[in-house]
């Protein structure tokens, strides 16, 4: 059985690098949550990563997770609909185990819009040239996430995944809001 989790750390790892060299410009930390919004899809490798991390929890901890999920959380400047089904109090109560996706929030990032052109795009709170006491320029195009390449990628490992475990065919991709 393959073990898909070194993709995500790769992708972690990408970030790293990134906001090492960018860090003067990234406001990307514990405790915020802007990236973290409703209607997020994952694949179902991602989803199963998540599943098999919840069921490895001593029980306690699956009792204390059980109870954050239930308890109404708004985390600042997001509400209650618009914040991640994971999000509590501004934290990911599923940091260990996040999807890739959740891996990369922050990072430049190119990708091709509708017409096919290269896009560029990253999160509006990094890089703010507006920011009187600390301008900082955007990064180097050729440090953004290549969004397509990324995308193969985690397309041909659920290509794997489905051919490793035919049981779980179901979805493709799989709704956070439906795995929690």
């Amino acid at each position: 059985m393959s073990d898909f989790r070194p993709l995500q750390k790769k992708a972690e790892s990408e970030f790293s690098n990134f906001f090492e060299k960018y860090k003067e410009g990234m406001k990307c930390a514990q405790g915020c949550s802007t990236c973290c919004i409703n209607e997020l899809s994952i694949f179902s490798w991602e989803a199963a990563i998540i599943t098999d991390w919840f069921f490895e929890l001593p029980e306690e901890e699956k009792n204390l997770w059980r109870k954050k999920q239930t308890l109404p959380a708004r985390p600042a400047g997001q509400s209650q609909e618009n914040a991640c089904a994971f999000l509590h109090e501004g934290q990911c109560t599923i940091y260990e185990a996040r999807p890739t996706l959740c891996r990369t929030q922050g990072m430049a990032m190119q990708y091709l819009d509708d017409r096919k052109q290269v896009t560029r795009d990253w999160c509006p709170l990094n890089f703010d040239e507006k920011n009187v006491e600390n301008p900082v320029g955007p990064p180097d195009p050729s440090d953004d996430l290549n969004l397509e390449n990324l995308n193969k990628m985690l397309a041909q490992a659920q290509i794997l995944y489905d051919k490793e475990n035919p049981e779980a065919l179901g979805p493709v991709r799989v709704d956070l809001r439906d795995l929690r």
